[in-house]
């Protein structure tokens, strides 16, 4: 009657404590700097959407703003990704 779903590849069923910090400290680090850049790019976007006199040029700056703001998360979270690995303690 039900389906047990497969189980995510990040998940490890024996985490030490150390590793268990790195974790959390790596998804808080994502979840505040995350919420930091949507929230200063949404600022930035919105005041140089209001200084935009030409309704074309604001149509024509939307995909730009949008684009880089995609490229700037996808680097904080490759960045962030990275930290955790080097922060992880290995098992031998």
């Amino acid at each position: 009657m039900y389906e047990r779903f497969a189980i995510p590849y990040t998940f490890k069923p024996q985490l030490s404590f150390a590793e268990a910090l790195v974790a959390v400290g790596g998804t808080l680090l994502r979840i505040f700097l995350g919420s930091l850049v949507f929230a200063i790019w949404g600022t930035y976007s919105l005041q140089a959407w209001a200084a935009i006199r030409s309704n074309v040029w604001r149509v024509a700056a939307v995909l730009p703003l949008f684009l880089l703001f995609l490229l700037s998360m996808a680097v904080l979270m490759i960045g962030i990704s990275a930290l955790v690995r080097t922060l992880s303690p290995r098992r031998s």
